[in-house]
């Protein structure tokens, strides 16, 4: 599924997206998150992006069996046995489409809504779903997603186990930099800087826009800031690389390859 110019607009707005007739996503505001609490909001955007994780295991026998689940047969059977992960995941549908749901096993699929009207979440949409919601809130995904499939070979599958790894261990030393760059900065510094940028938004207003539209504008005003201080440099005399002086105004999917 390629997000096209018309999705982002709609983060941005505050449109919600609609996957097929199976379900609406909806982009949450800042005052939504807020309001349920950021980290109860970081914990539904993990578990519906979450992929199958590495299990080691001295039993064979089971190994056999994780090994031969997706990311997406192995949350559906893993929900049916961990009631802890069921509530989550069910909380995090009804934030993001506002709809209850319903985890089947066989077959492997999530009901949306009633049960009458059968709209049925698949793995392959399942899969869309997650690619909607990485976008939507800005979550880094370096390249294209990495779908293991269960008639994937021996010899596939583990050359994209060693893909997700490399491109795991990427992100980890990507998240620490960022982690030592911004030291301890909360959710709440963000808001209250973005707050006194002089762009409109203030400590009343800004509760009601996206999050989507929350952190383009803090990207935004970053390269905005970081532009000008080398432009002024450049004029005084100092020597710049190219890059340093590409200007704000730019694609923010760009940016994020």
């Amino acid at each position: 599924m390629n997000l096209t110019d018309d999705e982002i607009l709609k983060f941005q707005k505050g449109t919600p997206i609609f996957l097929d007739d199976i379900c609406a996503i909806y982009t949450p505001t800042i005052g939504e998150i807020v309001d349920i609490g950021y980290s109860k909001f970081q914990q539904y955007l993990s578990v519906l992006t979450s992929e199958k994780p590495e299990i080691k295991n001295e039993d064979p026998a089971l190994t056999k069996i994780l090994d031969g689940l997706t990311d997406f047969t192995y949350i559906i059977m893993f929900s049916s046995i961990d009631l802890e992960l069921n509530s989550l995941l069910k909380e995090a549908f009804r934030f993001f489409t506002h709809e209850d749901v319903i985890f089947s096993l066989e077959p492997a699929q999530i009901i949306v809504g009633p049960l009458q009207e059968k709209h049925i979440l698949t793995e392959e949409r399942y899969y869309d779903l997650q690619k909607i919601l990485r976008r939507m809130c800005f979550l880094e995904q370096e390249g294209e997603e990495i779908i293991i499939n269960a008639d994937d070979s021996p010899a596939v599958k583990k050359l994209k186990k060693q893909m997700r790894a490399n491109r795991e261990r990427v992100r980890i030393a990507k998240a620490k930099k960022a982690a030592k760059e911004k030291s301890d900065l909360k959710f709440s510094d963000l808001i209250g800087s973005l707050a006194v940028n002089g762009c409109g938004l203030n400590m009343e207003n800004i509760y009601n826009i996206t999050y989507y539209a929350f952190h383009d504008q803090l990207k935004r005003m970053g390269w905005r800031d970081q532009f000008n201080i080398n432009n002024q440099a450049a004029l005084a005399g100092a020597k710049l690389k190219k890059n340093q002086l590409k200007h704000w105004m730019r694609s923010i999917a760009s940016s994020e390859k």
